[in-house]
C-alpha cells in the first residue's frame, strides 16, 4: 500500500485510515462491500479479513507531510473487529496521530474500543468514539448484524468510555423501513444515548448492490423509510430524553461548530 490516510469523502472529516480490509462483523447492510476493491475480502463477507500489516510504516512516512486535520477511524471496516486483538493495528495508528497532532474520531461496534482507555484518556480533548447501534434488540441485531457484538456490549463499552470523560455518540442507522424504525427501535437506542450521555447521530439505509443482495438472502428488505416521517420523531423522543440529536447531514454543521470552540 502507498497511503495511509486517505482524503474523506465525509464532509466532518479530513482523512480516514482503515486498517483492515473486511469485516469479521459481517453486517448484511454494509456499504463497504461496495467500496472495498480487494475481491478477496469482500467474495465471502465476513470470513476474510485482509490485514495491512505495513500501515504503521507508510503512516509514519506520510504524517511529516499532511496538513493535521481530523481522522475517522474507520470508513470501510470496522476498526475494533476481533483481529485487532491480536495485530492492534488500530492501537498504533492512533497513537502515532494524536502523538503527531492529528484529531481521531472513532466508529466501531466492538467492545474492544474500550481496552484503549488508557491511551484515548490521554489525548482526550483530541478524541470522540462512535458507537454503531441499529438496534437495542440482541435478536434483532443477530439477525442484521450477524457476527457482531451485542447491543448489551456496545452499551457498557460506552458507559466505560463516557465514564472516563470520552465525548461518545451513537451512530443510529441505518434505519431500515419495516425493520428498525417504530418508536420502540427509536426508543431502545436513544435509552443507551441517554444512560451513556452520548449524542445520537442518525441516518436512513442507503441501497448498495452487494448488500442489498445480503440482505434479502437474510430475509429483510433492502428499504429505506420516509426521514421527513421519522427525522421528527426521532428528534421528539430525543428530546423527550434529553438527549442531543442530529441527522447525519446535519453532522458536519455540528462538529465545524464544536471544534470552533474547542479551538478558539
Amino acid at each position: 500500500m502507498k497511503t495511509a490516510l486517505q482524503n474523506s469523502g465525509l464532509k466532518e472529516l479530513d482523512y480516514s485510515l482503515n486498517p483492515y480490509l473486511g469485516c469479521m462483523h459481517r453486517c448484511l447492510y454494509c456499504y463497504a462491500m461496495d467500496m472495498t476493491k480487494d475481491a478477496r475480502a469482500t467474495q465471502d463477507w465476513g470470513s476474510t479479513v485482509m490485514v495491512k500489516k505495513n500501515i504503521i510504516e507508510v503512516l509514519k512516512r506520510e504524517i511529516p507531510h499532511r496538513r493535521r486535520g481530523i481522522v475517522g477511524i474507520s470508513t470501510i471496516t470496522d476498526p475494533y473487529q476481533p483481529v485487532e486483538f491480536r495485530y492492534r493495528i488500530t492501537r498504533r495508528s492512533i497513537e502515532i496521530l494524536l502523538r503527531e497532532g492529528f484529531r481521531v474520531s472513532i466508529q466501531t461496534k466492538s467492545p474492544l474500543v474500550a481496552r484503549d482507555l488508557d491511551l484515548i484518556s490521554k489525548y482526550r480533548p483530541m478524541v470522540d468514539v462512535g458507537m454503531t447501534i441499529t438496534t437495542a434488540s440482541p435478536d434483532k441485531a443477530r439477525a442484521i448484524e450477524t457476527q457482531s457484538p451485542s447491543p448489551e456490549a456496545r452499551h457498557r463499552a460506552l458507559s466505560a468510555l463516557s465514564a472516563a470523560g470520552i465525548r461518545t455518540w451513537i451512530f443510529f442507522g441505518p434505519i431500515i423501513k419495516g425493520f428498525n424504525d417504530s418508536d420502540a427501535d427509536i426508543e431502545g437506542v436513544v435509552r443507551i444515548a441517554s444512560d451513556t450521555g452520548s449524542r445520537v447521530i442518525f441516518d436512513a439505509y442507503s441501497f448498495y448492490p452487494k448488500s442489498a443482495s445480503l440482505m434479502i438472502e437474510g430475509g429483510i428488505r433492502p428499504a429505506a423509510p420516509d426521514m421527513d416521517a421519522i427525522g421528527p420523531r426521532i428528534r421528539r423522543i430525543c428530546e423527550e430524553y434529553g438527549v442531543e440529536c442530529n441527522s447525519e447531514d446535519e453532522d458536519y454543521v455540528k462538529e465545524n461548530a464544536r471544534i470552533n470552540r474547542t479551538l478558539f
